[in-house]
């Protein structure tokens, strides 16, 4: 089995287009920030959320591959390493949030503290030295357990010893109860908290339905892209297409369950602080974008999705995927967007401009990434297994 780097032209030319949509999108964004602040720092929120989700389902990709020792994945399990790795750009992308904290989180003015009951009761956990302490917190330890599998998986193919495997399967057992209390956290912190009055204990798992739908239908995309360009046809078949649609429909159906799990449980106790949240997203045209997200993310891709048929179909699983991924950047919205206008759904400039400043930087590095690296694993010792995969 030969090496399967990407070439030359390929690496230098694409990274940097990223790169300069990435750029355009920052200056846009400046000016927009000049313009608008707030408007600038809800836009951003989204768009953090949006990449942040990709890399985490990615990163849970991986390590559920480790724990269970899965051997179908292998031929596929080079790109999720490379989108956990862009949790790397996180720290940093965070900058603004903690800049803009004060116009994002309204619990973190001591003056409307001081005079709310609730808030009051809340600020043990809901104050800005522990809420960035708990940021630094989660960075570390998705860094960590990006750049543990990653690494393994790239010195395996230096040497072949599968101690590196071990060395990855031993991770995964702490490393997927790490990732389930940073996703839970991370989620409550970051975008319930933006309603600190409402509570939900089904937040965390309705983040993580949401990352790893993302993050599957980038997977597809990304591995249909390369072998658009002439790489890893002879690696990745329709089985593992055919596998990663199963995947994505599964996971589809279990964010639908979770979402209206969360609604349903809530509306039967009809407790008005359990309330507030789907009352303010539910009112003016944020309901209509309830119901498009019942159909568009649920209803549809159940629909046109289910069959063996469809999965297999490459230019067909590539539109479904392109789709989850619109819907999931829509749901993003849904979730961040309403406590800055409550009458219903507003499109701005900067929500394009932060879009495209925080998605050229992440794909432009996950390019510099992959370029570095085989583009699967190549001495895994589960590799024969996955390339002779066969999909009943």
């Amino acid at each position: 089995m030969t090496h399967e780097y990407l070439k030359k032209p390929f690496t230098t030319s694409v990274p940097i287009y990223c790169f300069l949509v990435g750029l355009l999108g920052g200056v846009g964004s400046f000016f927009s920030f000049l313009y608008h602040p707030i408007q600038f720092y809800f836009s951003y929120l989204v768009a953090f959320m949006f990449f942040l989700t990709l890399s985490l389902g990615s990163l849970f990709f991986v390590i559920i591959q480790n724990l269970v020792r899965s051997g179908w994945s292998v031929s596929i399990r080079r790109i999720p390493e490379v989108y956990a790795m862009n949790l790397r750009l996180f720290p940093f992308l965070f900058l603004p949030i903690l800049f803009g904290i004060g116009d994002l989180y309204y619990w973190a003015h001591p003056h409307v503290v001081l005079s709310d009951f609730i808030l009051k009761a809340k600020s043990g956990y809901l104050n800005v030295p522990f809420f960035v302490c708990r940021a630094l917190g989660y960075f570390v330890i998705w860094i960590w357990l990006a750049r543990k599998f990653f690494e393994n998986s790239t010195l395996q193919d230096q040497s072949g010893a599968q101690s590196y495997t071990l060395n990855s399967q031993k991770t995964s057992t702490y490393g997927v109860i790490l990732f389930a209390i940073t996703i839970t956290f991370a989620s409550i912190d970051w975008v319930m908290s933006l309603t600190p009055h409402w509570y939900s204990t089904m937040w965390g798992v309705y983040t993580f339905a949401g990352a790893i739908v993302g993050a599957l239908s980038l997977m597809s995309l990304t591995a249909m892209f390369l072998r658009w360009k002439g790489y890893l046809a002879t690696v990745i078949s329709k089985e593992h297409f055919h596998d990663l649609g199963k995947l994505l429909y599964g996971f589809n159906v279990f964010w639908a369950y979770i979402a209206f799990s969360q609604y349903f449980l809530i509306w039967y106790a009809n407790i008005p602080e359990e309330t507030i949240w789907f009352g303010q997203h539910f009112h003016g045209s944020w309901n209509t974008v309830g119901i498009f997200l019942a159909v568009a993310h649920f209803a549809i891709p159940f629909l046109v999705f289910m069959s063996r048929h469809a999965k297999r179909n490459l230019p067909f699983h590539a539109l479904v995927a392109g789709w989850m991924l619109m819907v999931h950047y829509v749901d993003t919205v849904w979730m961040i967007s309403p406590n800055l206008h409550p009458q219903g759904l507003s499109i701005y400039w900067v929500d394009v401009s932060v879009f495209l400043a925080i998605g050229g930087l992440y794909f432009g590095f996950f390019l510099k990434t992959l370029s570095k690296a085989a583009l699967y694993p190549l001495q895994d010792p589960r590799l024969k297994e996955s390339l002779n995969l066969e999909v009943y």
